[in-house]
Protein backbone atom coordinates (compact mmCIF):
# COMPACT_ATOMS: atom_id res chain seq x y z
CA UNK A 1 0.00 0.00 0.00
CA UNK A 2 1.70 3.63 -0.80
CA UNK A 3 2.11 5.61 1.60
CA UNK A 4 0.10 8.77 1.67
CA UNK A 5 -0.96 11.27 3.97
CA UNK A 6 -4.14 9.58 4.11
CA UNK A 7 -2.53 5.92 5.15
CA UNK A 8 0.08 7.42 7.39
CA UNK A 9 -2.44 9.18 9.53
CA UNK A 10 -4.53 6.24 9.49
CA UNK A 11 -2.01 4.05 10.50
CA UNK A 12 -1.01 6.41 13.15
CA UNK A 13 -3.90 6.97 15.12
CA UNK A 14 -4.82 3.62 15.11
CA UNK A 15 -0.78 2.82 16.81
CA UNK A 16 -2.03 5.31 19.05
CA UNK A 17 -5.39 3.90 20.16
CA UNK A 18 -3.76 0.58 20.62
CA UNK A 19 -1.25 1.92 23.20
CA UNK A 20 1.54 1.30 21.07
CA UNK A 21 1.99 5.10 20.62
CA UNK A 22 3.75 5.88 24.00
CA UNK A 23 4.13 9.36 24.67
CA UNK A 24 2.88 10.55 21.24
CA UNK A 25 -0.62 12.51 20.85
CA UNK A 26 -2.50 12.73 18.28
CA UNK A 27 -1.18 16.91 17.54
CA UNK A 28 2.46 15.25 17.66
CA UNK A 29 1.54 12.82 15.44
CA UNK A 30 0.04 15.74 12.95
CA UNK A 31 3.36 17.16 12.85
CA UNK A 32 5.12 13.79 11.58
CA UNK A 33 2.74 14.20 8.57
CA UNK A 34 4.42 14.60 5.35
CA UNK A 35 4.56 17.96 4.10
CA UNK A 36 2.09 18.69 1.06
CA UNK A 37 3.35 17.80 -2.27
CA UNK A 38 2.64 20.35 -5.08
CA UNK A 39 1.95 19.37 -8.27
CA UNK A 40 1.48 22.17 -10.97
CA UNK A 41 0.15 21.82 -14.42
CA UNK A 42 3.18 22.80 -16.72
CA UNK A 43 1.42 24.13 -19.33
CA UNK A 44 -0.13 26.55 -17.54
CA UNK A 45 3.20 28.10 -16.16
CA UNK A 46 3.80 31.86 -17.22
CA UNK A 47 6.93 33.70 -16.92
CA UNK A 48 5.63 36.45 -18.07
CA UNK A 49 3.75 39.51 -15.58
CA UNK A 50 -0.14 39.38 -15.87
CA UNK A 51 -2.24 42.06 -14.20
CA UNK A 52 -4.13 39.77 -11.25
CA UNK A 53 -7.88 39.17 -11.72
CA UNK A 54 -10.31 40.33 -9.13
CA UNK A 55 -8.96 43.51 -8.15
CA UNK A 56 -12.47 45.48 -8.44
CA UNK A 57 -12.23 49.50 -8.26
CA UNK A 58 -8.19 49.16 -9.20
CA UNK A 59 -6.87 51.83 -12.16
CA UNK A 60 -5.71 47.90 -13.65
CA UNK A 61 -9.04 45.95 -13.23
CA UNK A 62 -9.83 46.33 -17.30
CA UNK A 63 -6.26 45.00 -17.79
CA UNK A 64 -6.84 42.00 -15.48
CA UNK A 65 -5.25 38.93 -17.22
CA UNK A 66 -3.54 40.66 -19.62
CA UNK A 67 0.46 40.49 -19.86
CA UNK A 68 1.73 44.17 -18.27
CA UNK A 69 3.57 46.39 -20.11
CA UNK A 70 5.75 49.01 -19.16
CA UNK A 71 3.78 51.76 -21.41
CA UNK A 72 0.27 51.10 -18.97
CA UNK A 73 1.81 52.62 -16.07
CA UNK A 74 2.17 56.52 -15.43
CA UNK A 75 5.27 57.63 -13.21
CA UNK A 76 3.86 55.88 -8.88
CA UNK A 77 1.83 53.50 -10.33
CA UNK A 78 1.46 50.09 -8.85
CA UNK A 79 -0.48 47.05 -9.90
CA UNK A 80 -0.22 43.66 -8.17
CA UNK A 81 0.78 41.23 -10.95
CA UNK A 82 1.07 37.42 -10.81
CA UNK A 83 3.57 35.23 -11.93
CA UNK A 84 3.97 31.66 -12.92
CA UNK A 85 7.47 29.94 -14.33
CA UNK A 86 7.82 26.43 -13.84
CA UNK A 87 10.61 26.79 -11.49
CA UNK A 88 8.63 28.00 -8.55
CA UNK A 89 7.58 24.72 -7.59
CA UNK A 90 11.21 23.05 -7.38
CA UNK A 91 12.26 26.28 -5.92
CA UNK A 92 9.75 27.68 -3.65
CA UNK A 93 7.00 24.73 -3.07
CA UNK A 94 4.52 27.15 -5.28
CA UNK A 95 2.75 27.13 -8.62
CA UNK A 96 2.05 31.04 -8.88
CA UNK A 97 2.93 34.29 -6.18
CA UNK A 98 1.82 37.62 -6.39
CA UNK A 99 4.12 40.34 -6.89
CA UNK A 100 3.69 44.67 -7.21
CA UNK A 101 4.96 46.00 -10.30
CA UNK A 102 5.73 49.89 -10.18
CA UNK A 103 6.90 52.31 -12.12
CA UNK A 104 9.33 55.12 -10.49
CA UNK A 105 11.83 57.38 -10.86
CA UNK A 106 15.53 55.94 -12.09
CA UNK A 107 18.08 55.45 -9.10
CA UNK A 108 21.16 54.25 -10.44
CA UNK A 109 20.86 50.86 -8.07
CA UNK A 110 17.40 49.77 -9.96
CA UNK A 111 19.15 49.25 -13.64
CA UNK A 112 20.58 46.42 -13.29
CA UNK A 113 17.15 44.98 -12.04
CA UNK A 114 14.54 46.42 -13.62
CA UNK A 115 13.36 48.15 -17.05
CA UNK A 116 14.72 51.31 -17.98
CA UNK A 117 11.56 53.78 -19.48
CA UNK A 118 11.08 57.37 -20.25
CA UNK A 119 14.15 58.01 -21.75
CA UNK A 120 16.15 56.62 -18.66
CA UNK A 121 14.35 58.80 -16.04
CA UNK A 122 11.68 56.30 -14.99
CA UNK A 123 12.42 51.81 -14.13
CA UNK A 124 9.99 49.69 -13.70
CA UNK A 125 10.86 47.29 -10.85
CA UNK A 126 9.05 43.85 -9.22
CA UNK A 127 8.38 43.60 -5.72
CA UNK A 128 8.04 40.58 -3.40
CA UNK A 129 4.88 41.31 -1.67
CA UNK A 130 3.53 38.12 -1.31
CA UNK A 131 4.96 37.85 1.96
CA UNK A 132 6.56 39.89 4.24
CA UNK A 133 10.35 39.23 6.14
CA UNK A 134 8.62 39.57 9.36
CA UNK A 135 5.79 37.38 9.60
CA UNK A 136 4.62 36.74 6.32
CA UNK A 137 1.99 39.12 6.06
CA UNK A 138 1.68 41.17 2.62
CA UNK A 139 3.06 44.09 2.52
CA UNK A 140 0.75 46.79 0.24
CA UNK A 141 2.02 50.04 -1.81
CA UNK A 142 0.60 53.08 -0.08
CA UNK A 143 1.31 56.79 -2.23
CA UNK A 144 1.28 58.78 1.06
CA UNK A 145 0.81 57.69 4.86
CA UNK A 146 1.88 58.76 8.53
CA UNK A 147 3.58 56.51 10.65
CA UNK A 148 2.34 55.16 13.35
CA UNK A 149 6.16 54.52 14.50
CA UNK A 150 8.04 57.09 13.98
CA UNK A 151 4.63 60.52 13.44
CA UNK A 152 6.11 61.27 9.99
CA UNK A 153 4.79 61.21 6.69
CA UNK A 154 5.94 59.45 4.08
CA UNK A 155 5.03 59.07 0.26
CA UNK A 156 5.38 56.22 -1.86
CA UNK A 157 6.52 53.32 -0.27
CA UNK A 158 5.33 49.93 1.52
CA UNK A 159 3.62 49.33 4.25
CA UNK A 160 3.64 46.18 6.24
CA UNK A 161 -0.71 46.04 7.68
CA UNK A 162 0.01 43.96 10.36
CA UNK A 163 3.56 45.41 12.37
CA UNK A 164 4.15 48.22 10.35
CA UNK A 165 7.04 47.42 8.19
CA UNK A 166 8.15 50.11 5.99
CA UNK A 167 10.50 49.27 2.99
CA UNK A 168 11.55 52.00 0.64
CA UNK A 169 11.33 50.88 -3.01
CA UNK A 170 13.44 53.82 -4.47
CA UNK A 171 16.26 52.05 -1.77
CA UNK A 172 17.63 48.95 -3.72
CA UNK A 173 20.26 47.44 -1.62
CA UNK A 174 21.81 44.60 -0.47
CA UNK A 175 21.74 43.03 2.53
CA UNK A 176 21.72 39.63 4.37
CA UNK A 177 19.17 37.42 5.38
CA UNK A 178 18.37 35.36 8.24
CA UNK A 179 20.10 32.46 6.84
CA UNK A 180 23.16 34.57 5.74
CA UNK A 181 22.51 34.84 1.98
CA UNK A 182 23.44 37.86 0.43
CA UNK A 183 19.86 39.55 -1.37
CA UNK A 184 18.62 42.47 -2.86
CA UNK A 185 15.51 44.38 -1.25
CA UNK A 186 13.54 47.71 -0.63
CA UNK A 187 15.24 49.03 1.90
CA UNK A 188 13.83 48.80 5.61
CA UNK A 189 13.26 52.35 6.66
CA UNK A 190 11.62 50.93 10.33
CA UNK A 191 9.88 48.59 12.08
CA UNK A 192 10.60 44.82 12.99
CA UNK A 193 11.50 43.43 9.80
CA UNK A 194 14.90 41.75 10.07
CA UNK A 195 15.44 43.03 6.55
CA UNK A 196 14.24 44.78 3.65
CA UNK A 197 11.77 43.37 1.27
CA UNK A 198 12.76 41.45 -1.57
CA UNK A 199 13.10 42.49 -5.62
CA UNK A 200 12.15 40.04 -8.15
CA UNK A 201 14.57 41.16 -11.49
CA UNK A 202 12.67 41.61 -14.57
CA UNK A 203 13.47 41.73 -18.20
CA UNK A 204 11.56 43.20 -21.33
CA UNK A 205 10.64 40.61 -24.62
CA UNK A 206 8.68 41.83 -27.11
CA UNK A 207 7.37 44.51 -24.89
CA UNK A 208 6.06 42.01 -22.24
CA UNK A 209 7.56 42.24 -18.68
CA UNK A 210 8.90 38.96 -17.78
CA UNK A 211 10.28 37.82 -14.49
CA UNK A 212 13.78 36.46 -14.41
CA UNK A 213 14.04 33.01 -12.26
CA UNK A 214 17.85 33.43 -11.65
CA UNK A 215 17.27 34.45 -7.80
CA UNK A 216 14.37 32.81 -6.51
CA UNK A 217 16.88 32.36 -3.46
CA UNK A 218 15.93 35.91 -2.53
CA UNK A 219 12.28 34.71 -2.09
CA UNK A 220 13.15 31.37 0.07
CA UNK A 221 11.65 32.84 3.68
CA UNK A 222 7.93 32.55 5.45
CA UNK A 223 8.06 28.54 4.34
CA UNK A 224 8.79 29.03 0.56
CA UNK A 225 11.84 26.59 -0.64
Amino acid sequence: MPVTRRNFLKGALALAGSGMGGALSVPALMTLLPPPVVRCNSDEAYDTLLFKEREPGTWYEPLAGKVARKEDFVLNQAAMVTWAPKELEQELGTCEIVLTLIKLPAEEAMIQWGISDDGGNAVMMAYHTYKCPHLCCKPVFMKEGLSSLSGGTYENMFLCPCHLSRFDPLSIVETTDELGRKVMVAELVEGPAPYGLPIVPIIERDGELIGRTDKLEWLKYCGQG
